[in-house]
């Protein structure tokens, strides 16, 4: 009997759960803010509450952050996904639909490790419409979502001419 040279690993896990275990270790963290005296809702996605620390000392009080309950959603946080994985696949507003001139991005991921996105007070239907979609992807969305950053990665490390 002649034995194979490979090595098969017993282990291998190629379900969709098993594909997004490598990517156990990420998470997005979601907040809802509303400024009623200002008329304006944001957004707060980082990899880490502990950042939103620092960034709730330096603001002013008059705000109010929104329970998961008035969000409509189970938890405020996305598994398998880092908010660059996010940002790379689904564009700077994360397909929230709101218009390009009432909505702002503070893109400090990498200074403070937090992304805000700002809005009227107006579209907070789209928006928190716009987290319940995020909050609540497939398992099958977010392995694409993920293989669509990484294929980006790639591109943009590749530098060979085809």
């Amino acid at each position: 009997m002649m034995k194979s040279s490979g090595i098969i690993s017993a282990n291998r896990d190629d379900s969709l759960f098993g594909l997004l275990a490598s990517y156990k270790a990420n998470s997005t963290y979601v907040r809802v803010i509303v400024h009623e005296d200002e008329q304006r809702i944001e957004v707060q996605i980082t990899d880490n509450p502990k950042n939103w620390k620092n960034e709730w000392d330096s603001k002013d009080k008059k705000h109010r952050v929104l329970r998961r309950l008035e969000i409509g959603v189970n938890s405020l946080s996305i598994k398998y996904i880092a908010p660059e994985h996010l940002l790379k696949s689904m564009g700077p507003f994360f397909g929230f639909k709101l218009p390009a001139d009432s909505a702002a991005v503070a893109d400090q991921l990498h200074e403070t490790g937090i992304y805000c996105i700002t809005s009227d007070l107006k579209y907070k239907f789209r928006v928190l419409q716009g987290v319940r979609k995020l909050i609540n992807l497939k398992p099958h969305k977010k392995y694409e979502l993920l293989e669509k950053s990484i294929v980006m990665d790639q591109d943009k490390s590749d530098d060979r001419t085809v």
